[in-house]
C-alpha cells in the first residue's frame, strides 16, 4: 500500500467496515424490537409476498368463522320460532281431536274453532315476523328480489327445434331431472322433447308415427313414468307411457270414443291420474287411471254438454277440483273428493264472457284460477276454501289481454301469461306478489308472431313456450332474480366447492307455505276429523325444515372446526417465514456490535497514520 499523505485508505476502508457493521446492527436492532424476521422487501422479497398472502387467508378465514357463527346465531332464530310453530300445531291437533268427537254441539265446536283459529293466525304471523338482521327467515319476503319490472329473458331453443311447422309448446313436465316439452304440428304431428339445460332432445317421434296427433298436450309423470296426452280429431285422443326408454299407448282411441278428441286437464290425485276429456258434442268427461285401468267418473258434460272441455286441474285442501269451458254460461268449477263432484262456482263467476278457465294453481294457501273473456280481459279468481274474489283488475287494465293460459308458482310469486289472439304482439308475462301485479317481459318478446303461452318452472328458472305460427315456437327462460336462499361465505376464494354453501332458505319458506294450515277448521265434526289428517301433514313438513336447518348447523359447526385449525396452521407457517429467530438474531447483534466498537477503534488508529508521515517530511 503506497504510504501517501493524499488518501487515507486506511481509514476510508476502516471507515467502510464501520458502516457496514453500524447498518447490520441496526438491521439486527430493528428485527429484536419488532420480533419481525421481514420488516421490508429488502430483507426477503419472496418471503414478504408469501407472508402477506398467508395474513390476508389468516384474517380472512377468522372473518369466515365470524361469518359462520352468525349464520348459526340466524339458524337457531329459524329453528326458535319452529319450535313455537311447533306448539301451535299440537295444540291445534289437541283441539281438531276434542271437535272429531260426537259429544259437542255444535255452538262448542264454534269455541273451540275460535281458538283453533287463533293458533292458526299465529302461525302465520311468527312466519311473517320471525327475521334476523331485516332478512326475513320463515316466509318469502326478501327485499333483494324484485321481480316486479321488466326482466331479462334468454331463447333457450331454436325456433320451432329446427322445425318451423312445430308452431307451438302445449305442455311442460318434468322427468328424470329434465324439462320435458309436448309441442304441436299440424304436418308432421307434435313431438315430445327433452332439455338438460344445454340442448334440447326429441324422445318421441313426430306425432308417435301418426300426423293426426298434432298437439303434444297434458304432460305428468307418474309412478317414475312420464305421461303424455295428444289431441287427434281423426280417431280420438290418446294417451301414451314412457319409461324412459320406449312409448306405448295406454288407452284406447278416444276411450272408446272418436269424438273425445283432445286431453288438457290433468293430476294426480289420491294414486291416480285424472284427466280432462274433451268432447264438443256430448260434453267433456273426466277419465280416471291408476296405472292399469281406465274408469270415467263424470256423466259427460257434468250433466251439462255446454262443458266441453275439461281444461283446468289442480289438488287443493285434499280434494281435486277442475274447470270448464262452457259455451253457453260461462265457465264452471267443480270440487272432486273421491266420491262425489260439486260445483262450486257457476256462469263464469257470475260473467257469461268467462268462458274458459285454462289453469289453476295454488299461491298463498289459495287456489287460483285465470278465465278466457274477450270482453273485459282476462280475470283472475282466489278460492280461500268458502269464498272466490278477484285478484286484478279486468285483463290487468288492457281489455286486449283476453287469453290466461298457464301460471306456476316461483318464490313466493305467482306468474301467468296474458295475451290477445285476436291481435298480434301481444303475449305478455304477469307477476303477481300478493298485493300488485306488473308485466315482466317485452310484448311478444320482440316478436308479434309470439301468441300465446306456457309457463313452468325447472332448477330454479321460469320458462315460457309460445305458439309462433310463423318461424314455429320458441322457449324462452327468465333470468332467475336474486336467489332467496342465503350464501353463507367463510373461505378465501370464490369455489362454490370450497368456499362457500347456502342456508336453504326457499326449502324453509315454501315448507312454511306448504303447511296449508289456515284453511283448516272444526266448526264441524267431519273437519274436525279432516284437520287431523292435514295437521299431522303439517307436522311432518314442519319437521323436515326443522331437520334440514339442524343438519346445516351441525355442517356450519364443523366448519367452523376446520377455519380455526386451518387459520392456526396457516398462521404458524406464517411465523416461520415472517417471525424473527431471537436467539440467532440476538447472535447477530453482539457480533456485530462487537466489530462496530473495534471498526470503531481502528478508524482512530487509521486517522493517526498521516501523522507518520508529517514526521518524517520534518525529520523529527
Amino acid at each position: 500500500m503506497l504510504f501517501g499523505i493524499n488518501h487515507n485508505l486506511m481509514a476510508m476502508n476502516v471507515s467502510r467496515n464501520l458502516g457496514n457493521h453500524y447498518q447490520e446492527l441496526g438491521v439486527s436492532t430493528r428485527r429484536l424490537s419488532s420480533g419481525l424476521r421481514i420488516g421490508t422487501a429488502a430483507d426477503d422479497a419472496a418471503g414478504l409476498a408469501v407472508r402477506e398472502l398467508m395474513r390476508s387467508d389468516v384474517t380472512t378465514l377468522n372473518q369466515g368463522v365470524r361469518n359462520a357463527n352468525d349464520a348459526i346465531s340466524m339458524i337457531q332464530t329459524a329453528d326458535g320460532a319452529l319450535e313455537v310453530i311447533d306448539e301451535k300445531l299440537i295444540r291445534m291437533k289437541e283441539l281438531a281431536e276434542q271437535a272429531a268427537t260426537g259429544t259437542y254441539t255444535s255452538d262448542q265446536r264454534m269455541i273451540i274453532d275460535s281458538e283453533f283459529q287463533a293458533m292458526s293466525s299465529e302461525i302465520s304471523r311468527i312466519a311473517n315476523s320471525t327475521n334476523f338482521n331485516g332478512i326475513h327467515l320463515l316466509n318469502s319476503i326478501n327485499p333483494n328480489l324484485n321481480p316486479m319490472s321488466v326482466q331479462n329473458w334468454e331463447q333457450v331453443n331454436q325456433d320451432g327445434f329446427g322445425n318451423p311447422t312445430t308452431s307451438a309448446i302445449e305442455s311442460f313436465s318434468e322427468f328424470n331431472g329434465k324439462l320435458i316439452a309436448g309441442t304441436a304440428s299440424g304436418v308432421t304431428g307434435g313431438r315430445v322433447y327433452s332439455y338438460d339445460g344445454s340442448a334440447w332432445d326429441p324422445i318421441s317421434s313426430y306425432g308417435f308415427g301418426n300426423a293426426n296427433n298434432v298437439d303434444m298436450t297434458s304432460m305428468t309423470t307418474f309412478d317414475g313414468s312420464l305421461y303424455a296426452g295428444t289431441w287427434n280429431d281423426a280417431n280420438g285422443a290418446q294417451y301414451w307411457k314412457y319409461d324412459g326408454n320406449a312409448w306405448a299407448q295406454v288407452n284406447t282411441n278416444g276411450f272408446g270414443d272418436p269424438a273425445n278428441t283432445r286431453i288438457y286437464g290433468t293430476a294426480v290425485y289420491e294414486g291416480s291420474i285424472y284427466l280432462g276429456v274433451t268432447n264438443t258434442s256430448t260434453g267433456a268427461q273426466i277419465w280416471k287411471y291408476d296405472g292399469n285401468n281406465w274408469d270415467q267418473i263424470s256423466t259427460n258434460g257434468i250433466d251439462d254438454s255446454s262443458n266441453i272441455h275439461i281444461s283446468a286441474m289442480q289438488v287443493y285442501d285434499g280434494n281435486l277440483y277442475f274447470g270448464s269451458w262452457n259455451t253457453t254460461n260461462g265457465t264452471q268449477v267443480y270440487k272432486y273428493d273421491g266420491s262425489k263432484i260439486e260445483n262450486i262456482m257457476n256462469d263464469g263467476f257470475g260473467n257469461v264472457n268467462n268462458f274458459d278457465i285454462r289453469d289453476m294453481a295454488v299461491y298463498q294457501n289459495k287456489l287460483v284460477s285465470c278465465t278466457h273473456n274477450q270482453v273485459t280481459g282476462t280475470q283472475v279468481w282466489a278460492y280461500d276454501g268458502n269464498d272466490w274474489a278477484q285478484i286484478n283488475e279486468s285483463g290487468f287494465g288492457d281489455p286486449d289481454k283476453t287469453y290466461a293460459h298457464s301460471m306456476t308458482v316461483y318464490n313466493n310469486r305467482l306468474y301467468m301469461d296474458a295475451s290477445n289472439r285476436l291481435a298480434t304482439g301481444h303475449e305478455a308475462v304477469m307477476a303477481y306478489d300478493g298485493e300488485k301485479w306488473a308485466q315482466i317481459n317485452t310484448d311478444s318478446f320482440g316478436d308479434v308472431h309470439n301468441d300465446l303461452g306456457f309457463l313452468t318452472t325447472y332448477k330454479d328458472n321460469v320458462y315460457i313456450g309460445t305458439m309462433n305460427q310463423s318461424t314455429g315456437a320458441e322457449v324462452w327462460r327468465m333470468d332467475a332474480p336474486e336467489s332467496s336462499d342465503i350464501k353463507i361465505h367463510f373461505g378465501t376464494g370464490n369455489s362454490s366447492a370450497e368456499d362457500y354453501y347456502y342456508v336453504n332458505r326457499s326449502n324453509v319458506t315454501s315448507g312454511i307455505d306448504g303447511l296449508n294450515v289456515g284453511y283448516l277448521n272444526t266448526k264441524t265434526q267431519d273437519w274436525a276429523q279432516y284437520s287431523l289428517g292435514e295437521i299431522d301433514r303439517a307436522v311432518v313438513q314442519k319437521d323436515k325444515i326443522r331437520a334440514n336447518l339442524g343438519a346445516t348447523q351441525n355442517r356450519l359447526e364443523n366448519t367452523i372446526s376446520n377455519l380455526q385449525i386451518q387459520a392456526e396452521n396457516l398462521q404458524d407457517a406464517e411465523s416461520q417465514i415472517s417471525d424473527v429467530d431471537v436467539a440467532d438474531e440476538m447472535t447477530n447483534f453482539v457480533k456485530e456490535q462487537i466489530l462496530s466498537q473495534a471498526a470503531t477503534a481502528m478508524l482512530a488508529q487509521a486517522n493517526s497514520i498521516p501523522k507518520m508521515a508529517i514526521q518524517l517530511i520534518s525529520g523529527g
